[in-house]
């Protein structure tokens, strides 16, 4: 018994500490966004909003961020106003004060959130390799200070992205933890799951304005991405929702069946092959309110689904959609003439492949890529993401327990390079379960599929009875199918890189591990106690614990050559520049004879008497310190063909850095030292 009550207390103080640390970082990230925020009243209203109506009702506060998750994140992608971060960051920092005072339980309540502590505690060990490489003894310092205010407008190469990229997997695993907490009964439960229909309102409204626009410009790309970001993290979610209302629909339909018993059921079932339209019209007559509306959203994304020109979401959407009426239908002749009518359809429309590919319409050339199955090796998105994951899996092969670091895959790609990529190619996995593996090593991308696979237990899946105490026409079913469908996007994609999509991700998840307790009527209480996922877990994160030891002492893998410090390229009257940081770092192929560099000052940060002072260093040696005074600008060319068989080196420093939106000169929120014209 006492051995007992000493685990529930360690797992109690472990889950606090981690909501804890989490809350130190949010609110330094809060302070970060609103100090460089070019809309600061706007901002410090958004998160004043949520705060108060979080101390005013948390799950009420709760439900409502995730249900304006695409009306806040469609006006940022539209205006460039407005961030998710904010809304959840005054959510998240009144409720933890609130749960502390009331003294609430955070112990984990199923196998999900206890292997979600874990990976989160993971996650936190890579923002901790991020400060050993920033912190400058005595600590703390003011280098530090600064490089951390500043992170969420880092680039994706500077080395702080990896703690804006590990602060958007915590959100969601945390906004996870927390439903979790909330969602204290059935009624809750069941309120909180009416969630999707808030977001399906808004999602077909932006969807709707951007077709207007499209139609109205006269573009024949009907690619729609509004409220998301692109294409394909709005087909992850819009194929999820019409997993999620399909189901809804079809559940209905099933359940009318079997409370009302007809001896001419299997008469019906047929009927679509000699209907009568009298009897459809009857049939239509009597579906409820709920159902019609359920109907007509399934409809609704499934013509959204077509229009995200997502090939991966036309997939997803595709098995789906014949996995549930296969399901619903539970007759195998029917099964099978729908079957065949699916093949004749595929082949049908294989036959018009080469006229899709020569259309000058991009929609129809899109859809022939996308049914052209034979020739699918010689597509060029899919090499590079077939190049992509063999970076990856590359990456896992020199660090499996570890990972490079979560967030560093953009800038350790180039390193596994292949020269028909470029050498500074930057990109992403494209697939999410890859891109894990590469930066979380085996045990990270271990606890994500063990904690996915903990929601499709088969007593998750399980209907729910009649007389339990919810509707009879509720299910967790639904939400499982529609995961599932985003869970297959995943394998090309990547939606949980974005905020808004993590959010939304981990809104299911909680759906669906509370729905394990409420549909079958458990003690919250008993999953935790069991011992193999304990020991599992436990086993997992010390592997990981183990190979991060390895590296810190080893100082890997920071030590492979990646550049940090230097913003995206821009276009300067044709000629290409960045602007670099306070410091940069960049490497030059083993190759290279001779450094050139044309170098921009601006009279910012260059005032006299003192001007400013730019130190130039190759390989860790001093080569030069260019002066500027006023601004200006300078050609500078080094010789390095002594250097050999080694990439090279390239540091740069200034000793003054301005930022353009605190000197009011305009809206770029970056701290800025010299913009460089660089060798590539």
């Amino acid at each position: 018994m006492s051995r007992i009550i000493l685990s529930k207390n360690i797992s109690e103080v472990f889950s606090k500490g981690l909501f804890v640390v989490f809350y130190m970082l949010l609110l330094v990230e809060a302070f970060a966004i609103l100090q460089n925020s070019s809309t600061l009243l706007s901002s410090t209203l958004v998160v004043a909003t949520f705060f108060l109506a979080t101390l005013f009702s948390p799950f009420w506060a709760i439900w409502f961020f995730v249900a304006v998750i695409p009306l806040i994140n469609g006006f940022f992608v539209m205006k460039g106003v407005g961030d998710i971060s904010l809304a959840f960051a005054g959510v998240y920092l009144a409720w933890l004060p609130q749960q502390l005072i009331k003294n609430k339980s955070f112990q984990s309540s199923s196998s999900a959130v206890f292997f979600a502590n874990l990976l989160a505690t993971i996650v936190f060990f890579n923002i901790f390799l991020v400060y050993v490489r920033i912190l400058e003894f005595p600590i703390p310092s003011r280098l530090w200070f600064d490089w951390f205010t500043y992170f969420p407008f880092a680039g994706q190469k500077d080395n702080l992205w990896q703690i804006n990229a590990s602060l958007i997997l915590l959100q969601g695993i945390f906004l996870f933890k927390m439903l979790d907490i909330e969602l204290i009964n059935r009624n809750y439960f069941i309120f909180f799951t009416k969630v999707v229909y808030a977001q399906a309102i808004f999602i077909i409204a932006f969807s709707l304005i951007q077709l207007v626009n499209f139609k109205i410009r006269g573009e024949n790309y009907l690619g729609i991405y509004l409220p998301f970001n692109d294409i394909h993290s709005y087909g992850s979610y819009v194929v999820l929702l019409l997993g999620v209302f399909t189901a809804f629909f079809l559940n209905s339909l099933t359940i009318r069946r079997e409370y009302q018993p007809d001896k001419k059921q299997e008469k019906d079932h047929l009927a679509f092959l000699w209907f009568d339209v009298s009897r459809i019209i009857g049939f239509f007559y009597k579906l409820s309110f709920k159902t019609v509306v359920n109907g007509f959203l399934a409809v609704s994304f499934f013509f959204l689904c077509c229009y995200s020109s997502s090939r991966m979401t036309w997939l997803a959407m595709g098995v789906i959609l014949f996995f549930l009426v296969i399901v619903a239908i539970r007759n195998k002749k029917i099964i099978t003439c729908f079957g065949i009518i699916i093949v004749l359809i595929t082949i049908i429309s294989s036959l018009f492949v080469p006229q899709l590919l020569q259309s000058n319409n991009p929609s129809l050339y899109r859809l022939g890529s996308f049914l052209n199955v034979k020739n699918f090796n010689k597509d060029e998105n899919l090499l590079i993401r077939f190049e992509l994951w063999k970076r990856s899996l590359k990456m896992a092969k020199d660090y499996p327990l570890t990972g490079v670091g979560l967030g560093n895959f953009y800038r350790t790609n180039v390193h596994y390079k292949n020269n028909s990529m470029g050498r500074w190619d930057s990109e992403n996995t494209h697939n999410y379960y890859l891109q894990v593996l590469a930066e979380l090593g085996v045990p990270g991308l271990i606890l994500f599929l063990v904690l996915l696979s903990s929601l499709y237990s088969r007593r998750v899946t399980v209907a729910v009875r009649e007389g339990d105490g919810l509707s009879p026409e509720f299910s967790v079913k639904p939400f499982c199918y529609g995961l599932g469908a985003y869970l297959l996007t995943m394998l090309t994609g990547h939606p949980l890189l974005l905020s808004s999509q993590q959010f939304l991700f981990w809104a299911i998840v909680a759906i669906i591990s509370k729905g394990h307790f409420f549909v079958l009527g458990e003690d919250e209480r008993v999953l935790p106690e069991y011992k193999i996922p304990k020991i599992v877990g436990a086993f997992i994160f010390f592997l990981f614990v183990l190979g991060f030891s390895k590296n810190l002492y080893k100082h890997e893998p920071w030590t492979i050559p990646v550049e940090y410090g230097l913003y995206p390229t821009e276009n300067w009257d044709g000629g290409k520049m960045r602007w670099m940081a306070g410091k940069a770092e960049y490497y030059l192929p083993e190759t290279t004879r001779e450094l050139n560099l044309k170098i921009v000052a601006q009279p910012f940060n260059s005032q006299k008497p003192e001007g400013l002072t730019l130190i130039i260093s190759i390989n860790d040696s001093v080569v030069d310190k260019v002066h500027f005074i006023e601004g200006g600008t300078k050609n500078l060319s080094y010789n390095i063909s002594s250097i050999n068989k080694q990439d090279i080196k390239v540091n740069l420093e200034v000793d003054k850095v301005f930022c353009p939106k605190t000197i009011g000169l305009n809206s770029d929120f970056r701290i800025l030292g010299v913009a460089l014209g660089l060798d590539d």
